[in-house]
């Protein structure tokens, strides 16, 4: 069609299957009405407005979408309603007179129309050699393969712009009626593109769709230099509006750079029934899966799913901090009631973390029970003290005390385990409870070796044995106690002798030797530690023989001699597979002899160690060396804590945990 004007109607027959068609056809009502609004925009369009005929039953007859855009040219027409996707809008990326982002490009948008009714006329109205024209184009949605172009005319004086009339209405259009919830749904869509565009109006039932009202919060967070995979970073904008209306829905719509969306997930995140959102994703790289038809796979696809991934960290970043935000009221009555259990408001990034997760469970008690709302400040005030000693002393019992012990509704339980599981902070707690046992512990044991009337009773198998091999970790972070070695543990019984060559009082002639330990039991190994080292086709193994030695035993020439030969004896043994294995052998107590200490102090190997082979280590150790080696380790994360423990602390802790092998002197009542 090479003409401006037509003297009669004509035809135009659509080049695709009517199934297709059909299928296009469907939409839900608020879905088709999005499309065509969208239309009218993408024509530039500065004013749309949806407008209802009524049935004298107040039902709906009609529907009319009318902009002030350019209008369809005549010449297009054809091309337009002709073909899937020959839509002039097919290759551009912006609008023809404005330069506005463009929202559809596939030609699909007009089919929509049908979802709302059978019967569709375009009425348009476009400039032609700078005056105005009209024509109209009608369709049924029971011919989606025929579309009528009218006779075209002199429009006079009338603007540019298009009317779409949509008659013969399906009988149910959930959420279009008078007290329906499209203009809220449409506030919501629109919400960038009216943000960008603050000149543009768009009208809905004699009301105007704008964010603000149903806009209850608004974030933008960047994010740079996301790697995707193959080493390629990509960046993205995370846009969330926050709603005052109440919809289950919570969606993330994926976009172009420009903000039109293009797809849309569900968000997976729960903040709670408080909190009603949609989140726009923003980036270049949405756009090029939408390009290469690869947007719809969603989360198969794996570069998007690491998009997303971040995405949600933004989110429920975000909505942790609201959280926080719209406690702050309640917090504060609780301060001046006199029931909070934190006294100040300590800078320490610690203690501020311990608090926000405090606050925003304490919160979601408040909000969601009642009896804690209605108890008295006694009841309430050891509610939040529960809580608290909780958070401090067993995280992973946080979950079990909020749903189960207070009660909250299974939709509230899933919505607090998520937040909770999605967050580091308490990890973070949990890891410095670990961390403040651990620093206790140190203070006490250093007491319990060194302290001069506990040194003198303390024995090493009967009661250093039993409370180190709880606390493996003094050796190094690596290791772990082995107890199902039982082929390693009897070839280390076997050449036990050499350190413990008889019992005391000597041998007796005509009997047997037995091997007798302080306790009288059976001969056993002190500790053996043990760490697997993951390598191709195998596990490296390494073991650390630690054999104890009473405080007041310092280790000589003669122990030193011993822990040699008892290492020698095990490494040759011929049950060891030494391909795979790495020993180390060290015998410790409170102090070294200096005759000792000077066959530990060479140049050549790390200090402490006097043989050294490929496949095994033999060494000595004080206490204090190996106490300050882990007070290194520790001591970092001690002064994030802000936190010191003191020798009485260390034997409070002592006491809660191995009192039955504490001397008399250090046990606490």
């Amino acid at each position: 069609m090479n003409v401006e004007t037509l003297a009669s109607s004509q035809q135009i027959q659509v080049e695709a299957q009517a199934d297709h068609l059909d299928s296009i056809a469907k939409s839900k009502p608020i879905n088709a009405l999005t499309e065509l609004i969208w239309n009218a925009l993408d024509a530039d369009a500065d004013r749309v407005e949806v407008t209802f005929c009524e049935t004298e039953l107040g039902g709906p007859e009609s529907i009319q979408i009318i902009d002030n855009g350019d209008g369809l040219p005549l010449s297009e027409a054809e091309s337009a309603f002709g073909k899937l996707g020959g839509s002039w809008k097919k290759g551009a990326v912006k609008s023809r007179r404005k330069g506005r982002g463009l929202h559809g490009r596939d030609g699909k948008g007009r089919f929509k129309a049908f979802a709302l009714g059978a019967s569709v006329t375009w009425d348009t109205v476009y400039l032609h050699e700078g005056k105005p024209v009209q024509y109209s184009i009608s369709g049924t949605r029971g011919n989606l393969k025929t579309f009528t172009i009218g006779q075209s005319e002199d429009a006079g004086g009338q603007h540019t712009g298009t009317q779409v009339t949509i008659e013969n209405l399906q009988e149910k259009l959930p959420g279009l009626s008078k007290k329906g919830s499209a203009l809220d749904f449409l506030s919501e869509q629109f919400a960038i593109y009216l943000r960008d565009n603050p000149g543009l109006k768009i009208i809905y039932r004699g009301s105007k769709v704008e964010p603000s009202r149903v806009q209850k919060a608004h974030k933008v967070i960047n994010m740079y230099d996301i790697n995707i995979g193959d080493g390629r970073l990509v960046t993205a904008v995370l846009e969330i509006f926050e709603w005052t209306t109440i919809r289950k829905e919570r969606k993330i719509r994926l976009c172009d750079e420009r903000g039109f969306p293009l797809h849309e997930i569900e968000a997976g995140v729960r903040p709670g029934p408080s909190y009603n959102f949609t989140a726009y994703l923003r980036s270049s790289y949405i756009n090029e899966l939408h390009r290469d038809n690869t947007l719809e796979m969603g989360e198969q696809c794996g570069g998007l799913k690491i998009l997303l991934d971040h995405a949600r960290d933004g989110l429920r970043g975000y909505f942790r901090e609201r959280k926080a935000a719209s406690a702050s009221d309640v917090v504060k009555q609780w301060k001046d009631d006199g029931i909070y259990p934190y006294d100040c408001d300590s800078e320490n990034p610690l203690d501020k973390a311990r608090r926000e997760v405090f606050d925003i469970c304490a919160i979601n008690v408040h909000e969601y029970l009642e009896s804690f709302r209605q108890g008295n400040l006694k009841e309430q005030q050891f509610t939040l003290l529960m809580l608290k000693t909780t958070l401090e002393e067993n995280p992973p019992a946080l979950k079990h005390i909020l749903t189960t012990v207070l009660g909250l509704s299974k939709e509230r339980q899933k919505d607090l385990s998520e937040l909770l599981e999605h967050q580091s902070l308490p990890a973070i707690i949990e890891a410095s409870r670990v961390v403040t046992d651990r620093l206790s512990f140190l203070a006490g044991f250093e007491k319990l070796l060194f302290d001069p009337e506990s040194k003198k009773t303390l024995q090493e198998r009967s009661q250093l044995h039993h409370i180190l091999e709880n606390e493996t970790w003094i050796f190094g972070e690596e290791f772990f106690l082995s107890e199902s070695e039982v082929k390693l543990t009897t070839v280390l019984r076997k050449h036990l002798s050499i350190l413990r060559p008889k019992a005391q009082g000597g041998r007796k002639k005509g009997k047997k030797e037995e091997l007798l330990l302080d306790d009288g039991g059976d001969g056993r190994i002190d500790l053996m530690l043990a760490r697997e080292i993951p390598s191709y086709g195998r596990n490296q193994k390494e073991y650390l023989v630690v054999e104890l030695k009473r405080p007041l035993q310092k280790i000589d020439l003669k122990i030193k001699a011993q822990i040699e030969a008892y290492a020698l004896a095990v490494v040759r043994d011929e049950q060891i597979d030494f391909k795979n294995t790495h020993w180390t052998f060290l015998a410790v107590s409170n102090e070294i002899t200096d005759d000792a200490l000077e066959t530990i102090e060479q140049t050549d190997k790390p200090y402490g160690v006097f043989l050294r082979k490929d496949t095994y280590t033999v060494g000595l150790a004080s206490w204090a060396e190996v106490i300050q080696a882990c007070r290194t380790r520790l001591e970092m994360f001690n002064e994030s804590l802000g936190k010191s423990v003191d020798g009485n602390r260390g034997i409070e802790f002592l006491n809660a945990k191995y009192k039955k092998y504490l001397p008399a002197c250090l046990k606490v009542e």
